[in-house]
């Protein structure tokens, strides 16, 4: 897989249409998945920061690590809060509703510890790995558990949501996950979020899906 400049700009754009479409349609048809809706424009303009993290490469400036941070921050910062809460959001289930709940306060405290890492890092190194840019924060990496409760937070609540697109969501970026971690470690989030972000445009099969449940529920009460 190849990335660019060109290919960031190029993502950007398509998810800037498909979230605001997916948006449009959560509003409209049902309210309570507009946490899941807003998914592809959050991946639009990580790709449009991951833009202008390539166009830098080519063509340096001043205060171009600024962009590092960005991405590095929207990638470990706002997934681990953003998955939990809009399942907890979207979520009828009281127990499960709990569920997702007590993963967003876990979410908010990694996120925490995570944002504090990178406000105390020495600098953001950029190189060009396989065709994909790794990012090297400059902190000591963080413990295995903290790896794990990211990928559990970011993962769980879409694999195990009572919605078959999003189920098959979840399943599809946790292999790209596992295929970022094999092929391309060095350069694995992004990659993995690359990934993600092709992947979104199955949220709005989520939505429609989830509308048409909520419609024979009230058909059948």
């Amino acid at each position: 897989m190849c990335f660019s400049f060109a290919a960031s700009i190029n993502a950007s754009l398509s998810l800037a249409v498909i979230g605001g479409a997916t948006v449009y349609k959560a509003a409209r048809n049902d309210p309570r998945m507009l946490g899941f809706a807003v998914f592809p424009l959050v991946f639009a303009i990580h790709q449009a920061v991951e833009a202008v993290v390539w166009r830098s490469v080519a063509h340096p400036f001043p205060g171009d690590e600024i962009f590092r941070y960005l991405y590095t921050g929207i990638a470990f910062l706002v997934w681990p809060v953003l998955t939990p809460f809009a399942a907890a959001y979207a979520e009828t289930d009281p127990f499960r509703r709990r569920l997702w709940t007590q993963m967003l306060y876990v979410g908010e405290a990694l996120a925490l510890y995570l944002f504090i890492k990178l406000a105390l890092a020495d600098g953001i190194d950029l190189t060009v790995y396989e065709h994909a840019l790794a990012y090297d924060p400059g902190f000591e990496r963080p413990p295995l558990l903290a790896h794990f409760l990211y990928v559990a937070l970011t993962v769980v609540p879409l694999v195990c949501f009572n919605n078959r697109a999003l189920r098959l969501f979840g399943v599809l970026v946790f292999l790209s996950f596992i295929y970022a971690l094999a092929n391309n470690r060095p350069a694995w989030y992004s990659l993995w979020c690359m990934s993600a972000a092709v992947f979104s445009f199955i949220l709005a099969f989520a939505i429609k899906e989830s509308a048409k449940s909520s419609v024979d529920q009230k058909v059948r009460a």
